[in-house]
């Protein structure tokens, strides 16, 4: 039921007690109104600002990038890239492989010309919406952390989520940061490169074999059924298998020429030291030979879609160019000599190929 004036008028408990409901109410509307002013004032007073000032100048003092990501409920997971040179990096993850160089000058330059570009909120039961809660929180902050040779930080970041359709029109997006330690968030412009395992970090690039190059295969080496795929000259863009049994024909140029060129642009999806993984002397082998005397002779193991090889590189003395075949060998040994190599599965099918699988019945789809 309404209160009518009278009552109020007559009730005077009951109208301090409306008078004391109506102030409350205003104070509430008024405290709202401040702090939205306020915000609005900040941010139209604000200009965008580095968030590592200098930091530019001082990227030749970094000596080891940390990435801390978040894993749900298990503990967060580290990578750790070190400078193991002047310009080389390792991924002390993968004991030390080398690492992209042009990831680690994006990681480098992302962080020193990452722009706050607008304040956003500073109080701590806010920051999940953004993602900016630490990732040992559970959070799914992405902590960055720079690091000079005598262990002095740098930089300490978090990264938090990136804003849907926020590319600007010089290519950069946005993303919310916060420092570490700090409870004031920001949204920041820049180029930011989050990698998530330390496998994106590795050098893809190892062994540099073009299919100009690749003068003949022999597939199962030194086994009793190998299949041996060759050419004659660099113009012959198909290869041929010099071997068939009696009776049977080859599948056809492209699956021959994709287990022949399987070593072009040969990439990998992880790495472990050498000394680590056992190669049994049955392991199949694959032979790659180059017109000017290059070999490599990958040394297979594994099974279920999880293949590993080494490498080794030699050289054919019959080559007809044995100095810059053996300036190479050196090269690549040098690289791979001390590891084994996770192949991804599509690889791995086409250096495994059998010549059972290279080769029918004839008669049979010719």
């Amino acid at each position: 039921m309404a209160l009518s004036i009278e009552t109020l008028r007559t009730n005077k408990p009951l109208r301090h007690l409306v008078m004391l409901t109506l102030l409350t109410v205003v104070a509430v509307v008024a405290s709202i109104i401040a702090v939205v002013e306020q915000e609005s004032s900040v941010k139209q007073q604000f200009v965008p600002e580095q968030m590592y000032p200098g930091l530019e100048t001082r990227l030749d003092q970094v000596s080891k990038i940390v990435y801390m990501l978040p894993r749900g409920m298990r503990d967060p997971e580290k990578i750790t890239i070190e400078r193991v040179g002047k310009n080389q990096w390792g991924v002390a993850e993968r004991h030390n492989y080398p690492a992209q160089s042009s990831l680690v000058q994006k990681a480098l330059i992302g962080v020193s010309e990452l722009q706050l570009y607008q304040p956003r909120t500073a109080r701590k039961e806010w920051l999940r919406r953004l993602g900016l809660v630490e990732p040992e929180n559970i959070g799914k902050a992405v902590r960055v952390e720079f690091f000079d040779t005598s262990g002095k930080k740098l930089v300490a970041l978090l990264a938090g989520k990136v804003p849907e359709q926020t590319i600007d029109a010089r290519g950069e997006g946005m993303i919310y940061v916060r420092r570490d330690g700090e409870d004031q968030s920001w949204l920041a412009r820049g180029r930011l490169p989050l990698i998530q395992t330390p496998q994106d970090w590795l050098d893809p690039a190892f062994l540099g074999i073009s299919r100009d190059e690749i003068k003949r295969v022999t597939l199962w080496a030194g086994t009793d059924h190998p299949a041996v795929l060759s050419r004659p000259s660099k113009d012959e863009n198909d290869f041929a298998v010099e071997n068939v049994p009696e009776g049977r024909v080859t599948r056809g140029a492209p699956i021959v020429n994709g287990a022949a060129t399987s070593i072009v642009d040969l990439q990998f999806e992880d790495v472990v030291p050498l000394a680590s993984f056992s190669f049994p002397d049955t392991s199949p082998q694959d032979i790659f030979e180059t017109f000017d005397g290059l070999k490599l002779t990958l040394t297979i193991n594994g099974g279920g879609g999880s293949l590993w090889t080494k490498i080794v590189a030699s050289v054919d003395p019959d080559g007809a160019d044995v100095t810059a075949a053996q300036k190479k060998a050196d090269e690549i040994n040098a690289l791979v000599g001390a590891w084994a190599y996770k192949l991804p599965q599509t690889a791995g099918g086409q250096l495994t190929q059998s010549m059972d699988l290279l080769t029918h019945e004839g008669g049979m789809g010719q």
